[in-house]
């Protein structure tokens, strides 16, 4: 410390050079500020908080985020290491009240000078720092990947809406669920979010950091009715008609995006999810069905026939493929999804095409259950088909599944009008 104090006369001063690609930002060559003493170990303990805010302030500079609060943070520890009521605790007090005006005279806002002091004084619970050491430990919880970044994403979200601990409250919160309600979040969302502040908030109360409420999250997302939705609007997942999936498949092939082609007609002859679709390898397609074995539920794990439809398409996608899998020449995200970057395809295509938010690609698989429904199929066979659970104990626990056999009946009653009544080849 003592390279970052000079004496001058009688005193000591802190002091600190900038870099030179920071003084045209800063206004100055260095920082200095006397420390009022003549005592030189009581003015290197002085100069150290100074020292820190600089330093924070150059790298704020340089276009390093937040480094002014986590210059508070500092300020917030040096001063709750000394004793109540000591000469020295009033002197970094009366440096700090210094350095707020003097960040304040460098350009920043009044607001948020007065918020560095309060949280530099132990006033607030900035509520930022605290999100990102909770955030940082989710890594090693054991989540996967995807479910880490949603929570991130829920929880920051709730840190832009509430900038300190103190004004996080269930009052507050009931507020901004209903403000995240009118600005067209659904219930579901909203039940989501509180979930992933629930987990944030649990190590703010365990750390007892700004008196926290422990009941903040634990206040209702909204009432059950109240889904952003007008009356008569259909749900979020209504269904295609067939022609409509003929329609979404010839501009698909029109566009020239013959992936996306072959993975709507797949789809619309075995209503299988798209990730099922993606992640299928040749292997599992033989001459008579699809062979799914990695889904979402236990009953997802199933066989499909292949529909005398597709029966060419499967066929070339076989022989052409330059990979493992049936749809080739897919990339995976970093979640390990091979349908991510093609399902935005369908979803610009869709919507080019005039089609509402309504009507997602998950639709084709409620095209395919309605038209088994509408054909009369027993609906133990469509949830074979499809990878539903059957509720029933006979089925659901004790039945090993229907045959294939029964399964290429039922599908076979499935249908679309394909020019000159052929099918997608």
């Amino acid at each position: 410390m003592a390279s970052y104090i000079e004496k001058r006369g009688n005193l000591w001063y802190a002091t600190l050079h900038i870099p030179a690609k920071h003084r045209g930002q800063l206004g100055r060559v260095k920082f200095i500020q006397s420390l009022h003493t003549a005592n030189k170990r009581e003015a290197e303990d002085l100069a150290r908080p100074l020292i820190a805010g600089w330093k924070a302030q150059i790298r704020q500079a340089g276009g390093q985020p937040n480094a002014v609060l986590q210059e508070a943070q500092r300020w917030r520890e040096a001063i709750r290491s000394l004793p109540d009521g000591g000469d020295q605790r009033e002197a970094v007090e009366g440096l700090l009240a210094d350095r707020a005006e003097g960040l304040e005279d460098a350009g920043l806002p009044e607001a948020e000078a007065v918020m560095f002091a309060r949280v530099a004084l132990g006033v607030v619970t900035p509520s930022l720092p605290v999100y990102e050491a909770w955030s940082a430990a989710l890594d090693g919880s054991g989540l996967g990947k995807k479910n880490i970044d949603q929570q991130r994403k829920d929880v920051a979200r709730m840190v832009q809406q509430f900038a300190t601990v103190e004004e996080i409250s269930p009052k507050a919160v009931k507020g901004w669920m209903r403000l995240l309600a009118d600005e067209g979040a659904t219930l579901s969302s909203r039940k989501r979010i509180l979930y992933s502040c629930r987990s944030f908030w649990n190590t703010v109360c365990h750390d007892e950091q700004g008196g926290a409420d422990e009941r903040a999250f634990h206040v209702p997302a909204g009432p059950q009715g109240h889904v952003q939705k007008k009356a008569g609007r259909p749900d979020k997942r209504a269904h295609f008609e067939p022609l409509e999936v003929v329609t979404l498949w010839q501009r698909a092939a029109t566009v020239g995006d013959n992936k996306l082609a072959d993975l709507i007609a797949l789809a619309a002859y075995t209503g299988a999810r798209i990730e099922e679709l993606c992640s299928m390898k040749v292997s599992d397609v033989t001459t008579k069905a699809f062979r799914i074995e990695e889904a979402k539920t236990k009953a997802g794990v199933r066989e499909v026939p292949i529909h005398a439809s597709i029966a060419g398409l499967v066929k070339r996608l076989k022989t052409t493929a330059d990979d493992e899998y049936l749809l080739s020449g897919l990339s995976f995200n970093k979640y390990g999804d091979r349908s991510n970057a093609i399902g935005k395809r369908f979803g610009r295509l869709k919507t080019t095409a005039g089609f509402p938010a309504t009507r997602v690609f998950h639709s084709i698989r409620k095209t395919v259950a309605t038209q088994l429904e509408n054909a009369g199929v027993a609906e133990g066979i469509a949830a074979d088909i499809l990878g539903h659970e059957k509720k029933t104990m006979s089925y659901g626990l004790y039945s090993g599944g229907n045959s294939l056999e029964n399964k290429v009946e039922a599908l076979a009653k499935v249908s679309y009008p394909f020019p000159d009544g052929g099918g997608p080849t």
